[in-house]
């Protein structure tokens, strides 16, 4: 079997249903499969990342920063955290067209990379969540714009709505991704611009240049440091979605800045509104939903919250999406059932949260931010040192989906212990650094953030077990690698 061929998998060649077939349950996508192109990855990758949940962000950041230092660590983390993106999956998915979940498979394990699955449906769900949410404090505003009362349970029957929504333009299938992209990018970059226009030209550049940070810390450090930490955070959580992106191209190559500009820079640009919101209106903690009415008048509010509903409408899809081709790396029954089956189950949860929990979701954002630094920062550490330093960037793609005992990522039962140690050895490293729920931090957070350390710690964890464990004791592939050679 050659290495890019379709493994324990029915084959269907020619583009048509293979192709959809491959992209739904998460098999390798042939090279002339992937249709899709620099500006397709770039509108898909602008749509997912400018959503609501930027204004969210950079009104997090607000606590700490005033506007141009906040505006510097906002971009500087954005691209920080996208490079360790950039190094652990593009090389890998573009290169063999598969997702984030298999792309781990060589580190974890063929059944131990059931807990970057469990990683990425969490990560999905909880961005998920926070835009169901929006989209339904934002038509609650609407109503209240238009002077129609809106008790508060019109937030979860909206966001509800919106669920049934995205189910039903996801139902034919994920190809549908890719011919809504261009237009929800457009639209979201043009909201995303009105509101910065909107806010400094009622607010004022002086008012906003001179407006305090809301709840800094005492040491310029630690809020630099806690700048800098909320998005690398933020875009490490792009770990679950662009592996799902990135396999539709023919290459990394062509989708290198098409990610980096429009996940990586697009997170940051689109944080901007959210953060200068925050600084000059700090009861809004940056949400538009609560500001846009009143700043800027019932017509131009009403809108541009219309546009909020639009932009999160297609971020979910894609968040949707990814955890749905996670779900279908799963064994059992979900991994043989309907693509429309997956999709329900992905987005189950969401129905009981945003419908009957949507204030208590909203409230834990931050929790659910470090918690992205958490999981994916030791991930992305794990998998750089093993594809580029121990695999000289080389898989058995066969080997990916093989689960009999000879397997070449089978190690011990499936699971291999040293990728599962150093996870837990790099989540450690982050939670002695900063706690996630009273953000409370120790040294040297001031200095090198929480999730950076943790990424060094579990990449050198790895190569120390592998090096001296897994390659002496010839599993893994790793001793197959030095005989061939």
């Amino acid at each position: 079997m050659s290495a890019v061929s379709r493994p324990a998998a029915p084959v269907h060649h020619g583009g048509g249903v293979g192709n959809e077939l491959a992209v739904e349950n998460g098999w390798p996508q042939l090279r002339s499969e992937r249709r899709w192109g620099p500006v397709t990855v770039f509108s898909t990758s602008i749509a997912t990342a400018v959503a609501t949940w930027c204004f969210i962000i950079g009104g997090f950041v607000s606590n700490f920063l005033t506007a141009v230092p906040g505006t510097l660590a906002i971009i500087a983390g954005s691209l920080i955290g996208m490079l360790f993106i950039v190094l652990a999956l593009l090389p890998v998915c573009g290169k063999y067209g598969i997702d984030s979940a298999v792309s781990s498979r060589p580190q974890f394990g063929v059944n131990g990379s059931l807990l970057p699955v469990v990683a990425i449906y969490a990560s999905t769900l909880g961005w998920n969540l926070i835009l169901f949410i929006f989209l339904g404090r934002a038509t609650t505003s609407i109503l209240r714009g238009l002077g129609v009362g809106a008790p508060g349970w019109v937030t979860g029957v909206a966001g509800v709505a919106g669920i049934v929504i995205v189910l039903a333009v996801l139902r034919p299938g994920p190809h549908k991704l890719r011919d809504l992209g261009p237009p929800i990018a457009i639209l979201t970059l043009v909201f995303g611009a009105i509101v910065m226009a909107l806010l400094l030209h009622r607010l004022g550049l002086q008012a906003l240049l001179h407006a305090p940070a809301v709840a800094p810390a005492e040491q310029a450090n630690t809020n630099w440091a806690s700048g800098l930490e909320t998005l690398i955070a933020a875009n490490l959580s792009w770990w679950a979605y662009t592996g799902g992106i990135v396999r539709n191209a023919p290459s990394a190559r062509i989708s290198l800045w098409a990610v980096v500009v429009g996940l990586g820079l697009g997170v940051g640009i689109g944080s901007l509104a959210g953060f200068y919101a925050g600084l000059v209106i700090p009861d809004s903690g940056g949400d538009p939903t609560q500001f846009l009415v009143n700043v800027g008048g019932p017509v131009i509010g009403v809108l541009l919250l219309l546009f909020i509903v639009i932009a999160d409408l297609g971020t979910v899809m894609v968040g949707v999406y990814a955890s749905a081709i996670a779900l279908r790396q799963v064994p059992g029954r979900l991994n043989r059932s309907s693509w429309q089956t997956t999709i329900l189950v992905a987005t189950l949860p969401a129905f009981v949260l945003v419908g009957f929990f949507p204030n208590l979701v909203f409230s834990h954002f931050s929790t659910f931010l470090s918690f992205l630094g958490v999981c994916f920062g030791p991930i992305c550490g794990i998998q750089i040192v093993d594809y580029f330093v121990l695999r000289r960037q080389r898989l058995d793609v066969p080997g990916l989906y093989d689960r009999t005992r000879s397997g070449v990522y089978r190690f011990w039962g499936g699971v291999n212990p040293v990728g599962i140690l150093a996870f837990v050895v790099g989540i450690a490293t982050y939670l002695f650094l900063l706690d996630p729920v009273t953000y409370q931090s120790r040294a040297p957070f001031q200095y090198l953030t929480a999730s950076l350390p943790s990424i060094v710690v579990a990449g050198a964890v790895y190569w120390l077990g592998a090096r001296f464990v897994l390659r002496p004791m010839g599993v893994g592939g790793y001793a197959r690698r030095e005989e061939k050679r």
